[in-house]
């Protein structure tokens, strides 16, 4: 939302960013490499059309599940498909979908305005940088963003980045985070 950047692709848009569509994949032995899933480090080389047909070919897993009910309702209703992705259909989704996603139509903020949103909260730590935010209040833009506060980064003292997130922590804030 804050710059207002076209998705590119299908798998940009609803495979790499939902760790519930993901997490399910991987649960089942799918490597995130081959599902084009970012990591720290960038995004693996990986195609997203060969990422796509990945998961186009392992949509049984998700029979009976929300994600299945909201992919199903999102390819009818808001892409308008009458077939059902499947292997056989992967290209024609992957080849439609980005064909949309090139339209003004269906650019963050316009489908934020079609879907009548009054109001997004992101999720953030503590050690998050918030100019996504400030990008969006300074733009001009009337759809209500507002980060919300995620401690999880700061709170979990066994967790292997504890450390180092505390140190961001008080860089950010300018404050003693340590003798709490």
């Amino acid at each position: 939302f804050a710059d207002d950047t076209a998705w590119t692709d299908a798998t940009a848009l609803l495979l790499a960013p939902d760790h519930y569509i993901f997490r399910m994949l991987y649960s089942q032995g799918i490597d995130l490499d081959a599902l084009a899933i970012p990591r720290r480090s960038g995004t693996p080389a990986t195609d997203p059309r060969a990422a796509w047909r990945l998961f186009a070919q392992n949509l049984h897993l998700f029979r009976g599940t929300p994600s299945r009910m909201w992919l199903d309702h999102v390819f009818a209703e808001v892409f308008g498909f009458e077939v059902a992705l499947a292997a056989d259909t992967a290209d024609l989704y992957f080849d439609t979908i980005a064909e949309t996603l090139a339209s003004p139509a269906f650019r963050p903020r316009a489908l934020f305005d079609r879907f009548k949103i009054d109001f997004l909260a992101t999720t953030e730590g503590p050690q998050d940088d918030l100019g996504a935010h400030h990008r969006i209040r300074a733009s001009g833009w009337s759809g209500r963003v507002v980060t919300t506060y995620r401690p999880d980064g700061v709170i979990d003292v066994e967790h292997e980045q504890f450390a180092g997130a505390m140190a961001r922590f008080a860089e950010l804030t300018g404050e003693d985070v340590y003798g709490w």
